[in-house]
């Protein structure tokens, strides 16, 4: 394999002199540019070792970006996929790679909520997050108490947090490696969500979200226990429900929370199936953490024989490209996703250049309630 010293000597230059040309650094003279580039082809020089390279410069180049979930069923979410693309767009556009990795819940079958999970996160993970050869992390919506943390504090690397863990978290569990934190207003997203409903004389009505803990489990939750999430971005979803209700001077006990284990659609449609089963009043309303259990609740009521809104109103949260083309159009929370990446890595690139001390910024991007046929 051809050196630096091999161009050197077909160029007749220093080799000091070839790393200039090739690196755009110092000063050379048009002639020495052209004897290296066509020394270069001629001894079939490849550029220098990557791996050596960055163990000269200290950096390499790549960043990690942490999924809660299984890689796989990443690039299936209608949330990850958008963030995903900005943050790519991002990174592209300075000369950056990234490297995914992932932090997905408990290794071990659901249980409900009078059981005990099992309290393990598969190992695999953990591990390949030791090893990933990256400059710096950025989380996406990981959990407060998820143990990825602790391997992330360890390797002392800067970490920017986009939903999750929160400011206060990532302070406490980061301290000087804290780079910064990303979301959107979803405390105020919420509340117009529920505000909606209430608007349009609903007075009883279940939430339905995938997880509220690192261990998922499934069916109702106490409202003291659901706002005990460790998940930043659900408790302030879950806040801004609540506080619409209360508001309005009604009882808690008419907003049910339901945990549902899961994002996909066939959950939201089996926690909705088994609740318009069960003896008693059904609620008439549905507010889903997000668009792919709006999807599951309006599929579970169409099966039951109601109809959208008539029977059942469904709002959903993100605004998804599903939610326009499902059979029944989704009211939903609309929320920038490919900004929060371009956002988030963006300032993640910034903090790596930006001299040390100062506040780490806090970006709250808006959000706003996007009304159609399913309620």
């Amino acid at each position: 394999m051809a050196t630096l010293k091999d161009v050197a000597r077909a160029a007749g230059v220093s080799v000091m002199s070839v790393s200039n040309v090739l690196n755009g650094t110092g000063r050379f003279s048009a002639g020495m540019s052209e004897r290296v580039l066509r020394a270069v082809e001629e001894v079939g020089y490849a550029g220098p070792d990557p791996a050596a390279a960055s163990l000269r410069r200290g950096r390499t180049g790549t960043l990690g970006v942490v999924l809660p979930t299984a890689l796989e069923n990443a690039f299936g979410d209608p949330d990850a996929v958008p963030f995903l693309k900005g943050v790519a767009r991002t990174f592209q556009r300075r000369a950056t790679t990234m490297t995914l990795l992932a932090l997905p819940p408990s290794a071990g079958p659901l249980r409900r909520w009078d059981a005990e999970p099992p309290e393990r996160v598969a190992r695999g993970p953990l591990a390949a997050l030791e090893r990933a050869v990256v400059d710096a992390v950025l989380l996406y919506s990981v959990e407060e108490d998820h143990p990825g943390l602790d391997v992330v504090a360890r390797r002392a690397l800067p970490v920017l947090a986009v939903d999750s863990p929160g400011p206060r978290v990532g302070r406490e569990r980061f301290g000087g490696a804290w780079a910064g934190f990303v979301t959107v207003d979803d405390h105020g997203g919420a509340l117009a969500a529920a505000r909606h409903l209430l608007e349009r004389g609903h007075r009883r009505a279940v939430v339905l979200v995938d997880r509220l803990l690192l261990q998922p489990r499934l069916g109702p939750v106490p409202w003291h226990r659901a706002l005990a999430t460790t998940s930043a971005i659900v408790r302030a979803r879950l806040t801004g429900y609540r506080d619409a209700w209360t508001g309005a001077g009604l009882p808690l006990e008419d907003l049910l929370v339901i945990e549902c284990g899961t994002l996909d659609p066939a959950a939201g449609r089996a926690a909705v199936a088994e609740l318009l089963a069960a003896p008693g009043a059904a609620p008439g309303a549905v507010l889903a953490l997000s668009d792919s259990l709006a999807h599951g609740a309006v599929e579970a009521a169409l099966a039951a024989g109601l109809r959208v809104p008539e029977d059942l109103a469904v709002v959903g949260y993100d605004d998804s490209v599903e939610a326009v083309r499902a059979p029944v159009p989704l009211t939903t929370v609309h929320q920038p996703t490919v900004l929060k990446g371009e956002t988030a890595a963006s300032l993640l690139l910034d903090h790596r250049t930006a001299p040390a001390g100062g506040e780490p910024p806090v970006r709250q991007l808006p959000t706003r309630l996007v009304i159609r046929a399913s309620t």
